[in-house]
């Protein structure tokens, strides 16, 4: 069983059915901002409808700037996929989502706007997310058919029955914010040269922490010149050289390279 060290105290992971499923739902409620920062959390218990059939969310994740939507569904690892999991997540997907709903979820957040609401229900299909207790690579692949994701949330308990949490899995982080276009610099062997730092928040011998390809690796901020580069201290830069990349904000905060296709001559 899996254990983590954490401030030198030992959490040992929970088995899958010492948690109801009613206190898991909760903990994961209390710490959907952290989870998901870009996206304003609703608790949203409404019954809607597809095809006569009635089924009901456990969370509704609406994007800061309403750009996108999703619908989230809790569930535990020992529930049976193909005849539970599936058919709520199919019904999720195909609901009416309209003026009651859009209603609904404003009254839940003062921060909504009413028309705004109305206007991302009608004009954007929700997305469906499962959150489960324990990680289910077979659940993912099937999901992935319907257009919805599986996020893991996964309890640790210590001996005083403190707790601490294992994000995993696919999670909605909303849009990117593109910092600055980044390039291999052809004097300064495999230093990326950031062509616009204006934005890049990261002072002069700064490190800081960017994923690639679901990695994460520390580099280093170099000023000189007017220019600015970033390089890896601790090790070989993981980037192919054979790519041009931009450097972006994801909506959950953390920085990112994503390739980009060189211009042909």
């Amino acid at each position: 069983m899996a254990k983590i060290l954490f401030d030198n105290v030992c959490y040992e992971e929970t088995a899958p059915t010492d948690t109801y499923e009613s206190v898991y739902e909760a903990m994961i409620k209390v710490h959907a901002p952290q989870l998901w920062p870009r996206f304003y959390p609703i608790n949203f218990k409404a019954t809607v409808y597809a095809s006569g059939e009635g089924v009901k969310a456990d969370l509704v994740l609406i994007e800061r700037d309403y750009t996108e939507w999703w619908v989230v569904e809790v569930e535990m690892a020992q529930h049976p996929f193909e005849s539970h999991v599936l058919p709520q997540v199919k019904k999720l997907t195909n609901a009416a989502y309209g003026v009651d709903e859009a209603q609904k979820i404003t009254d839940s957040c003062d921060k909504l706007e009413l028309a705004r609401v109305r206007q991302l229900l009608n004009e954007v299909s929700p997305r469906v997310m499962v959150v489960v207790n324990k990680p289910k690579p077979d659940w993912g692949k099937r999901l992935a058919e319907f257009n919805s994701i599986l996020g893991v949330f996964e309890i640790f308990q210590s001996d005083q029955g403190k707790h601490l949490f294992r994000v995993n899995g696919d999670h909605p982080i909303g849009l990117a914010q593109i910092i600055s276009a980044c390039k291999f610099d052809e004097l300064m062997s495999r230093w990326l040269l950031v062509e616009d730092p204006i934005s890049f928040r990261i002072n002069h011998n700064e490190d800081v922490s960017i994923e690639f390809e679901g990695q994460t690796t520390v580099w280093r901020r170099f000023d000189s010149t007017g220019k600015v580069w970033l390089f890896t201290p601790n090790g070989p830069n993981p980037l192919p050289d054979r790519h041009h990349y931009q450097l972006v904000r994801r909506g959950d905060g953390r920085l990112a390279f994503e390739k980009k296709r060189k211009a042909h001559n």
